[in-house]
């Protein structure tokens, strides 16, 4: 009788733990299903702990506990492990049904998992259409097209979340450095540990405010505190090209945007100069010399222009990279780099003609012109846009795509859409916006951009660009992105 009890006993215990329980019995609550490929599992609940194996897609564990975001669960051997909510389902999880959202952010990065540290998988663009699948916390699971990631909720605007675009607006932004050296602190305090350098034009995404610092986050991921009087708001830093301002006797006229730069000259009152830009509280301007300086918004009263929209009116000036002595990269195939440039030059040209710009090359045949007559070019008419058009050569032979690049931070919202527009007819791979310090956009003080249109070190890239299919596509991008620019 006590050998049939402990058989009994012996075979209740064994079907508690077996492995075939445990998987049979999906839908039963306190029970994980792995929504993802090759899931660790870990001796611990966060990322720091220890790996100590691997789940696969589907399978399905018993749940023994919550700490956070992390259920401890019953693994087939009898031990146990830790495993992410984000990377499960759950009758226990804080899913909710999905609902239709958009995004506030002016650009918003998607990770893999709801954690500031997370790694970023994509980013959306403001007003994006999102499906907000779950919440966890103050992450949202969100889905849009081929993204898919987790989101601060507060950049989701939904109808359960209708504040998300006021905190948005108030606390996400960007920033453009204007130091030449600028220290990312630990904590918004002179006094707080470097965490990061970063030099001039650097853009940085503002994550929050502090009594004049923003808290900031780096494109690897680094957080930290800059102080706000080294840096330009994006959303502030913008080009005024229909005003003009007149300064008050004495006004010194800095270098660059701050009371402690070197000044190139003192005003005397009534002068007048028209305005290149304004950001935080300072006037760029040019002087009849072409020189642009700064001067405190404070000390100068400031006119507007009435100026109109659209392309027809504008001057606009094509730069073709290279030319005659300056083959510029070669191609796999042989390409030229000066003369695929002023073929893309003269296609756009005509384009903006018919538009009604005024369209000045800096060259229009295989012909030498240095940097500073280029950027001389484009002061001297006042232009209204400047666009470098280069093509691109890398070591390695698959490395692809387009790059858009700007100098001066009141340049960032011209690049950007003039880059979104490239990316829509192209379709090749977008590499982003970059800060680029190269002559003819750092001397320029007009709104200037430098494009680099693809790679002519791929054999597969330059065999397409060869294409008068990709020049047309190319064309109708840049065109379509100064006109975006000048609405």
């Amino acid at each position: 009788m006590k050998k049939l009890f402990f058989r009994l006993f012996f075979l209740a215990l064994f079907f508690q733990i077996a492995p075939g329980v445990i998987h049979a019995r999906a839908e039963e609550a306190g029970t994980v299903t792995v929504t993802h490929a090759a899931v660790y599992i870990r001796s611990g609940p966060g990322v720091s702990y220890p790996i100590t194996g691997k789940a696969a897609e589907n399978d399905t564990y018993m749940v023994l506990q919550k700490d956070g975001d992390w259920f401890q669960i019953r693994l087939p051997s009898g031990n146990t492990g830790w495993i992410a909510d984000w990377l499960v389902e759950t009758g226990i999880s804080s899913a909710k049904q999905a609902e239709q959202g958009k995004i506030t952010a002016d650009r918003l990065r998607i990770r893999k998992a709801p954690d500031k540290s997370a790694a970023i998988i994509g980013t959306l663009e403001k007003n994006a259409a999102v499906t907000v699948a779950k919440t966890e916390g103050s992450w949202v699971y969100i889905e849009s097209g081929n993204v898919s990631g987790w989101a601060d909720n507060r950049y989701v605007q939904t109808e359960t979340n209708r504040d998300a675009g006021k905190t948005a607006e108030n606390n996400v932004s960007a920033a453009i450095v204007a130091a030449s050296s600028l220290n990312i602190r630990q904590s918004p305090s002179l006094q707080s540990e470097t965490v990061a350098t970063v030099t001039y034009g650097t853009r940085l995404q503002i994550t929050g405010t502090d009594h004049g610092w923003y808290e900031v986050e780096l494109d690897d991921g680094t957080h930290g505190w800059v102080a706000g009087f080294y840096v330009a708001r994006e959303s502030q830093a913008k080009r005024s090209s229909e005003a003009e301002v007149t300064l008050h006797s004495g006004t010194s006229l800095y270098k660059r945007p701050q009371s402690s730069s070197d000044t190139v000259g003192t005003a005397k009152a009534g002068d007048r100069f028209p305005v290149v830009s304004e950001m935080d509280g300072w006037y760029k301007i040019r002087m009849e010399s072409g020189i642009s300086a700064y001067i405190p918004a404070k000390a100068a009263q400031k006119s507007n222009k009435t100026i109109k929209k659209g392309i027809k009116g504008k001057t606009i000036v094509l730069d073709p990279g290279h030319g005659g002595t300056d083959n510029g990269t070669t191609g796999a195939y042989g390409t030229l780099e000066k003369l695929a440039t002023l073929k893309t030059a003269n296609a756009l040209y005509e384009k903006l003609k018919k538009a009604g710009a005024r369209v000045i090359l800096t060259r229009n045949s295989d012909t030498y012109v240095s940097l500073p007559e280029r950027t001389a070019i484009s002061n001297t008419n006042h232009a209204d846009a400047f666009v470098s058009i280069h093509f691109d050569s890398a070591e390695d032979p698959h490395t692809r795509g387009h790059t858009t690049y700007y100098y001066h931070a009141q340049d960032y919202n011209f690049a950007r859409l003039v880059n979104n527009q490239i990316t829509s007819r192209l379709g090749t791979v977008d590499r982003g916006v970059k800060f680029g310090d190269f002559h003819v956009i750092r001397e320029n003080t007009q709104p200037a951009i430098l494009l680099e249109l693809g790679y002519l070190s791929s054999p597969a890239e330059e065999k397409h660009i060869a294409e008068k299919s990709f020049q047309t596509k190319a064309v109708a991008g840049i065109y379509n992105g100064l006109k975006a620019y000048f609405q």
